[in-house]
């Protein structure tokens, strides 16, 4: 790279100009990592000589082109798993990457993202795998020595024979993996093949929805509980609870549209433990609270509403079952009620405000503010978003806020909102076949980890098996395709390393990705997977989006990558199934069937060919979806999908469950590891996560161009700091019993006292004595699932912490 830069460097200001945008992210990256990682002089020698060439070389403001050669200009799209599958213009010139830039057209609105600015330096590095290898140290060192394509098919098809014969169909799992978030992803091809031959250990849920995906549906009926963005036009209030758009990028279009309600008149109040970007940018209000008591703030300003005669009563009597004495299941006691709950009748404490501001932290005269003016401002938006139910109670706090929604009858109306699992149903979207069902059985996705540790004593009244009673072996082979869940992005990665290292349970573990992750180091066999720059693909957004988008590919897949397709082609051909599983297809052919079979249903679809060279199809004048309208409008002709046919605050389903954490109606339930636990006596503060701007979830962790943006940083009050002798730019040590990390400090007002904020995502770096130094929370998270859906508990961690 420096004789690159040194030959550029004699050249003229156009010349400069391709060298600044093709080669100085790559010098920068590698200099950042070498001083990273490494205090030897020689390396750091280099590092500093690299630092000084990237100096001299400055891009030309108004030069001539980089190149005599044209520059093309071509369209793609971000499948990242983000909500924003959003549109990159990408210069390229003889083959090389030259710039990437956001939006279709040049000058076009572009405010909701920047991790655009990390492409090139991410995606055009030297982290890059390269080709396909094998292990050779032990598991989790990164060791490897590079294998044929050939060699490493025909790795595979000898463990997976192997194991399939000594385990049987269930000893075999792809892991969760999110890094191809398109129609054709890795995970899906993998399962298809599975099912060819017999089947799998499949998996339920996500790590970012669990508990709102599972039990919504105890309480209307489905998931489809969410509206319409532009919906959000119609509402005088809007209470982002737990939802931070702004750096998320939940959706499309949804912060700008927030923006343009707000701009109208809507008052927006985020409720979050951090004054997050949304609560920068979007709102009016920020309401901090205790992570993990969003379902006590509830329970206060449910009493407020009730006791001051502001609920709807007669929206609460036609449609909903338990909230009072009146309208109670058949065998569930008249205590059990909602209202019996909030006005002390179940367990003698009335949840007033000053109840309420004892365990969340909300000032009792601020509950009884925000009670009043979400009761009286119908249409009132109550918009959740996915952080505030990754805690050990999750399923409690999704059951309490959609209970607040019918409380104040915004449940089917436009401008309201139903709360709950948030998805909506707008559109028909296209999925890859995952053929012939095999093994049914599944178990939820965090629960992988339990399964290859003692999977044989799994069941469904214990671990939330479905398809069966129990499952009949551990997991012993292992697919990780595309994703950074396998270390990073699970819980108590110690413990997970620990349980990886031992080759004697889970037998052979295969990976493909695009960098050596700290996943991909415990892999036995490595596969070079291309970047959404060098493949094709069709994305839809997340939840609302009214739209479906075409990826095209800018670039040929780099060195000696090959899709999971091509790979899993050979595998399948090594299997005897070759014809059962491609159906003799490309992955274009497939792209084009699917997208013709789509069109069946929705003949709005232009042709494929016209598709692709539109880059998408964007719906005309959709009709947005508002949750339930239909059975809010008709309740005897269009009944809720519950048992009863109405929204059920009290559940006998649940009720017949009997979990101590999951009782029948939606009672706020202190969990493990919150502001009641005593372990806090050891453990004071505690520790949340939440999803930087700068990264989508692990993807482009320590790209210098988005670090420059957003450092990576915890969070903490000054009163904590001040405790602590910290400082803004100090290191500090944070640690419990699953392990400790050191990461820079930010001391700011922007959060809770009593409460620390890392943001997720950061790649797992331990040191000789297994000190994390790049910040990764997962270290010190717990594998402690929820008690219901059995999902990922990621906020609900206590910690202490010490200046280094």
């Amino acid at each position: 790279i420096g004789q690159q830069l040194r030959f550029l460097a004699r050249f003229p200001a156009g010349t400069e100009d391709f060298a600044a945008r093709y080669f100085l992210p790559t010098a920068r990256a590698v200099s950042a990592g070498v001083r990273q990682y490494s205090s030897t002089p020689e390396f750091l020698a280099v590092a500093y000589d690299l630092d000084a060439l990237c100096r001299e070389i400055r891009p030309a403001a108004h030069g001539p082109k980089p190149t005599s050669a044209p520059i093309h200009t071509a369209v793609t799209l971000c499948r990242n798993n983000c909500g924003g599958k959003c549109h990159l213009r990408v210069e390229t010139a003889e083959g090389c990457l030259l710039r990437v830039l956001p939006g279709r057209e040049e000058g076009e609105p572009f405010d909701h993202c920047i991790r655009w600015k990390g492409c090139l330096s991410t995606f055009l590095s030297p982290r890059r795998l390269r080709y396909p290898m094998k292990r050779v140290g032990k598991r989790g060192e990164g060791k490897f020595v590079r294998v044929s394509w050939d060699e490493a098919a025909h790795l595979i098809v000898e463990n997976w024979i192997r194991i399939r014969d000594a385990y049987g169909p269930l000893s075999r799992f792809v892991n969760y993996s999110t890094g191809v978030s398109a129609l054709i992803r890795p995970d899906r091809l993998a399962m298809r093949l599975l099912n060819a031959d017999g089947g799998f250990l499949g998996r339920y849920g996500s790590y970012s929805a669990a508990c709102a995906g599972y039990v919504t549906p105890y309480v209307y009926g489905d998931k489809l509980s969410g509206n319409s963005t532009e919906d959000i036009l119609n509402t005088r209030l809007l209470l982002l609870w737990g939802h931070n758009p702004a750096e998320t990028v939940f959706a499309p279009e949804l912060a700008r549209t927030i923006a343009r309600a707000r701009a109208s008149g809507t008052r927006v109040i985020v409720i979050d433990p951090r004054r997050s970007d949304s609560a920068e940018k979007l709102a009016d209000e920020w309401i901090p609270l205790r992570p993990s008591t969003d379902g006590a703030l509830a329970a206060a300003m449910a009493y407020v509403i009730c006791a001051e005669g502001l609920q709807d009563q007669a929206f609460l009597d036609r449609y909903c079952l338990g909230f009072d004495e009146a309208h109670m299941p058949e065998g569930i006691p008249p205590t059990e009620s909602w209202r019996s709950y909030l006005f002390g009748g179940k367990d003698g404490i009335p949840k007033t405000p000053e109840w309420g501001e004892e365990i969340t932290g909300v000032p009792a005269d601020t509950i009884r503010s925000l009670a009043r003016r979400y009761a009286a401002a119908k249409p009132a938006c109550l918009l959740p978003g996915l952080g505030n139910q990754r805690t050990g109670n999750g399923e409690q706090t999704v059951r309490a806020l959609a209970a607040l929604a019918c409380l104040t009858g915004n449940v089917g109306i436009p401008g309201g909102g139903a709360a709950g699992g948030g998805q909506t149903d707008e559109h028909p979207i296209p999925s890859f076949p995952l053929g012939k069902p095999g093994r049914s059985e599944s178990i939820s996705c965090f629960l992988w980890s339990q399964a290859v540790e003692n999977g044989a004593s799994m069941t469904a009244a214990r671990d939330r098996v479905r398809g069966g009673e129990k499952l009949d072996t551990d997991v012993k082979m292992l697919f990780n395709l595309a994703g950074n869940a396998l270390v990073n992005q699970h819980s108590d990665i110690r413990r997970t390393a620990q349980l990886l290292r031992d080759e004697s349970r889970c037998e052979f573990i295969l990976c493909s990705d695009l960098f050596m992750t700290p996943s991909a180091k415990f892999a036995d066999l490595l596969l070079p997977a291309p970047s959404f720059l060098e493949e094709e693909n069709i994305a839809d957004p997340w939840r609302s989006g009214h739209a479906l988008f075409y990826a095209a590919p800018v670039l040929p897949p780099l060195f000696g990558c090959r899709g999971e397709y091509e790979w899993l082609g050979d595998v399948a051909r090594g299997l005897g199934l070759w014809e059962e599983w491609s159906e003799g297809r490309t992955p274009a052919q497939w792209l084009e069937h699917l997208y013709e079979a789509l069109r069946a249903e929705a003949p709005e679809l232009p042709p494929y060919e016209a598709f692709k060279a539109a880059g998408g199809h964007r719906y005309q004048n959709p009709k947005p979806y508002v949750a339930y309208e239909n059975q809010i409008r008709d309740p005897e002709g269009h009944p809720f999908a519950t048992p009863s046919g109405k929204i059920e605050l009290v559940s006998p389903r649940l009720a017949a469950l009997n979990l101590p954490e999951i009782p029948p109606g939606p009672d706020y339930v202190p969990c493990t590891e919150g502001p009641e636990d005593p372990l806090r006596a050891v453990y004071p503060l505690q520790l949340i996560g939440w999803h930087t701007k700068t990264r989508c979830h692990s993807i482009y962790d320590g790209n210098p161009d988005l670090e420059a943006e957003e450092p990576h940083r915890m969070w903490m009050h000054p009163e904590d700091a001040a405790a602590r002798g910290l400082s803004t730019g100090d290191v500090a040590e944070v640690f419990n019993d699953r392990g400790r990390l050191r990461i820079p400090v930010l001391v700011t007002d922007g959060i809770l006292p009593g409460v620390a904020a890392i943001p997720q995502g950061g790649w797992y770096d331990p040191d000789g004595n297994g000190t994390d130094r790049r910040g990764s929370i997962n270290v010190l998270t717990s594998l402690r699932p929820t008690p219901l859906a059995r999902g990922n508990p990621q906020h609900s961690n206590l910690a202490q912490v010490r200046k280094v």
